[in-house]
């Protein structure tokens, strides 16, 4: 069996699969989300996540814990922010999105400016990255610092401990 560590790599093929991915989320409260949109949402991170080289268990580990597992406000409609995308603690500050699809691609071309530079980055991945950063600035000393999962920590977010924490999720995803 797979098992994610704090040195899993991002950029990866897949290492769980949608549907443990789906019966994961849907065994627990999703808030106003019913079993069909978790499937929606799910595929959706899965397709663009392969396309872009993401492993989609990681991200989808990452929407499970930034979100509480769909059930935060900031998850809800309308706002549909998937990972804290500009949460600051300050009242209704941070980004809504229209639909989970672009909320999703936000999220992960913003996970790809933490794991490569674009020197790094391929067609798909460098205007994934771009549409991210024009909706939300990210540090040039960022782009680049979270090539595994341990970058994450204390750059993504400031909990020293939140690289684990994703570990966590994914691997109580892998079962």
């Amino acid at each position: 069996m797979t098992y994610i560590t704090l040195d899993a790599p991002l950029l990866a093929s897949p290492r769980g699969s949608a549907s443990a991915a789906i019966t994961f989320i849907t065994s627990r409260p999703t808030g106003e989300y019913t079993f069909s949109d978790v499937a929606l949402i799910v595929n959706d991170y899965w397709r663009v996540c392969q396309r872009i080289r993401l492993d989609p268990l990681v991200v989808m580990a990452q929407v499970v814990l930034e979100t509480g597992n769909l059930t935060s406000w900031w998850a809800a409609r309308p706002r549909r922010n998937p990972a804290g995308l500009g949460v600051t603690g300050i009242p209704g500050e941070g980004l809504s999105f229209a639909s989970w699809e672009r909320g999703c691609r936000a999220h992960t071309g913003r996970l790809l400016a933490y794991a490569l530079t674009d020197a790094q980055t391929n067609g798909d991945q460098w205007a994934m990255v771009n549409a991210a950063l024009y909706l939300r600035p990210l540090p040039e000393r960022l782009r680049g610092v979270a090539p595994t999962l341990r970058g994450l920590a204390g750059t993504w977010a400031v909990d020293p401990w939140y690289a684990h924490k994703v570990a966590q999720v994914a691997n109580s995803m892998l079962g």
